[in-house]
């Protein structure tokens, strides 16, 4: 989950990478560091902190010719100084920066420090680099250091790696995602587009147990077995990129706000003239299908619950929802003819791309849902649709989960062949700009009112459940509160136990099927002490209801009053004086497993 970035013969490649790993400190950002290529050493300064402490470290004129940086999500050791990267091999002859977990760093380690090898730090990284530049001592040549090292390593991996001596910047990948930017008089490398797309409009992107070089004039890229390919170059559009608060004070605001214009534009770009534009032979698949299958991991996983019961409930097509990080030890095919469904918002989640693997063996349909065209979910699958999302910059999704969501009603839609519940939705979109309008100082009431409390319940039925997930990992994602949710009927059967005085409960009454039940269930937490905070649709409130939404169809709930739920996390984390958009421990793009 860490950015990479690097470039070679740039002019201003200092400022090149500094900003690159600005724009990347959304997948880590416990650490960071620079390497330069100098004649006669390898230059590196590095330290936990954020990109910009790093860069004051660095004396000003310092710059080179050939440069790799790094953003770090730590895995393999504390978020400190030596752990950073880049890592400095034993002979001070390679620099390296990866992304990605090397499975077997202990068996390989142990290996190299019998052959009298020391390390520094305790990042499975040091070992990649000391492999390579053990491997070159008898090889003298890097390209068969890298070949004979990438049949040593098992895991993931994104690697630049930099020889003293040699203008080249070496590149290898497995599983993380890595791209070359290709520049005029000059290249450059980066874990995904956005650090380059200000430069270029061009890339290559490399395949598993791929590895090559770049100069400032070409690259040059192999295969496991040292196979010279050519590669064409994809385009990318720089609009869809682009990060820009646009005037707010968190990406994570802006990017509530715009789920409104997200939901249009999916509906523009997948309806034309009162018809469905998908894939004729995707919409074919589904149908002949017995069983839907969705993997997913966090929000995309709680969008796939949603998803499933649209399938169910519109369809008739039984569906099964597994957390992706389970289900790839434990995978399960229900059904005779089963499609699975993939769900991920970088489209480069490391614990769907270990699901797909195993899919692939089974040869069934695959759909992955996405924002990310030409990530690695994207190529491997039969069948992408792409959110259209914009870029996400903020850890918690939330745009992108109410784009999910959408879109997978728009699938079931297109599947029924009813035009009517894509222009229902459409319709409904007014309500969320009314609860932006009417409703954010009533949030931020409730937001000051249970900002320093130490555990918080969402509950919910149906649809409402759902949501009371995805709410309550967004809360605890940005405030570090417990948070909890809880299906109202299962909250008699224990959870109640930790239920006392003050306690917030939060619940949403948005389907008149369950609105009863949820009502007793209110009375139950009441009894024992909790600060409950309703949040209902019209004609299913009452006057003690804290939010009261204007109506619309009752399954668009997770779309429409997510909007407060995301709100409403947004202010607690912002009272609490919290990074909104880079909250602690977590990165935007799950690249490891």
């Amino acid at each position: 989950m860490c950015g990479i970035v690097g470039s070679i013969g740039k002019n201003n490649g200092r400022d090149f990478i500094i900003e690159g790993l600005k724009t990347l400190d959304y997948r880590g950002y416990d650490s960071a560091g620079i390497a330069f290529l100098k004649e006669k050493e390898i230059k590196i300064y590095k330290d936990a902190g954020s990109v910009s402490h790093v860069n004051s470290l660095i004396p000003n004129k310092e710059n080179g010719n050939v440069l790799i940086g790094h953003t770090r999500w730590a895995t393999h050791g504390k978020p400190n100084m030596i752990n950073s990267h880049p890592h400095l091999s034993f002979n001070k002859q390679f620099a390296l920066v990866h992304n990605g977990v090397i499975e077997n760093f202990v068996e390989l380690k142990n290996k190299l420090i019998s052959k009298g090898i020391t390390f520094n730090s305790d990042t499975d990284s040091e070992v990649v680099v000391n492999l390579i530049a053990s491997i070159y001592i008898d090889t003298n040549d890097v390209l068969e250091a890298i070949k004979r090292a990438i049949k040593e390593i098992k895991g993931s991996y994104a690697i630049g790696l930099i020889h003293l001596g040699e203008d080249k910047l070496y590149v290898l990948k497995n599983a993380s995602p890595l791209l070359i930017g290709l520049g005029e008089g000059y290249n450059m490398i980066a874990s995904d587009a956005s650090p380059m797309i200000e430069e270029t409009s061009k890339f290559l992107e490399l395949g598993d147990e791929e590895y090559g070089y770049i100069t400032s004039k070409e690259a040059i890229i192999y295969t496991r077995d040292g196979k010279h390919i050519h590669k064409d170059y994809v385009t990318k559009e720089a609009e869809m990129i682009r990060h820009d608060k646009n005037g707010y004070d968190h990406f994570m605001l802006k990017e509530i706000e715009e789920i409104p214009t997200v939901i249009k534009r999916l509906f523009d770009f997948y309806t034309k003239d009162n018809e469905y534009h998908f894939n004729k032979s995707l919409i074919s698949k589904i149908k002949k299908s017995d069983h839907i299958i969705f993997l997913g991991c966090g929000t995309s996983y709680h969008a796939s619950l949603v998803g499933g019961r649209y399938f169910e409930e519109m369809l008739e097509i039984p569906t099964a929802s597994y957390i992706a990080s389970e289900w790839a030890f434990h995978p399960m095919f229900p059904g005779k003819k089963p499609f699975i469904i993939f769900i991920s918002q970088s489209g480069e989640t490391a614990d769907l791309i270990h699901c797909m693997k195993i899919v692939k063996e089974r040869h069934l349909d695959t759909l992955i849902i996405t924002n990310t065209k030409g990530s690695t979910l994207e190529r491997g699958c039969d069948y992408s649709l792409i959110l259209h999302a914009g870029v996400e910059v903020s850890v918690a999704s939330t745009k992108a989960y109410a784009a999910q969501v959408a879109l997978l009603l728009l699938i079931v839609a297109a599947v029924k062949g009813d035009i009517n519940i894509a222009k229902e939705m459409i319709a409904s979109l007014p309500i969320i700009s009314h609860i932006k309008d009417n409703y954010k100082d009533k949030i931020k009431e409730i937001a000051n009112e249970i900002k320093d409390k130490k555990s918080i319940f969402y509950l919910g039925r149906g649809y409402d459940y759902y949501l009371s997930l995805e709410a309550s990992l967004k809360l605890k994602e940005i405030s570090y509160i417990h948070s909890e949710a809880i299906a109202g009927g299962e909250l008699k059967h224990g959870p109640i136990a930790l239920i006392e005085d003050g306690t917030p409960v939060i619940v949403f009454i948005t389907d008149k099927v369950t609105a009863a039940s949820m009502r007793g269930n209110i009375e139950e937490v009441k009894s024992r002490g909790a600060s409950v905070y309703v949040i209902s649709t019209k004609n299913l409130s009452r006057d003690s209801d804290k939010i009261i939404i204007e109506e619309y169809p009752s399954y668009l709930s997770s779309i429409i009053v997510s909007t407060v739920a995301f709100y409403l996390a947004y202010y607690v984390s912002l009272f609490k004086g919290y990074d909104v958009d880079k909250p602690r421990n977590l990165a935007k793009s799950v690249t490891v497993e």
